[in-house]
């Protein structure tokens, strides 16, 4: 099925979330995580094995990823800013600042994005994936910025 909706990984809560051991990784906070853009031919599957919820595996690969040179290079851009908060009992939130093209970028056919662990080189499958985030259709800019706007309730929230 193409683009619904947006989630969270069920590999990646189950693996690096709660068991870094050998993975490469320290935390969202800490690591270097990174938004890509994808077009509409990407099937995300929240339920997905984990060998294919990395960058570059199972639908996330480089003949469907969408980029505008340097200023939105493949394998996209680092998210700043990152931080953990608990804004109400039994929630927990990974938020990040807005992120926008490095300069004026053309980008066609945007769907959506993978927001991925760039630092996990192991244990489960390399840059793996945390969440994939829905655009709602078709986003495009000719010479212009693009720029993807968080959700005010954060990238990923977690609920108890």
């Amino acid at each position: 099925m193409a683009w619904t909706d947006s989630r969270v990984f069920r590999e990646w809560v189950r693996g690096p979330m709660m068991q870094a051991s050998g993975t490469g990784y320290t935390g969202l906070d800490s690591d270097t995580v990174k938004a890509a853009l994808f077009d509409s031919t990407v099937t995300p599957d929240r339920d997905a094995d984990v060998s294919a919820t990395g960058y570059g595996t199972g639908t996330w690969t480089a003949a469907r990823e969408v980029s505008g040179g340097a200023n939105w290079p493949v394998g996209g851009r680092a998210l700043t800013g990152k931080t953990f908060t608990v804004p109400d009992p039994g929630v927990a939130v990974f938020d990040a600042a807005d992120l926008s093209a490095a300069g004026a970028v053309s980008l066609s056919g945007v769907h959506g994005c993978l927001v991925y662990d760039d630092s996990i080189t192991g244990g489960t499958v390399a840059d793996q994936g945390v969440a994939y985030l829905y655009f709602g259709g078709a986003q495009s800019v000719t010479a212009g910025t693009f720029s993807i706007i968080w959700n005010s309730g954060g990238i990923v929230r977690f609920s108890a």
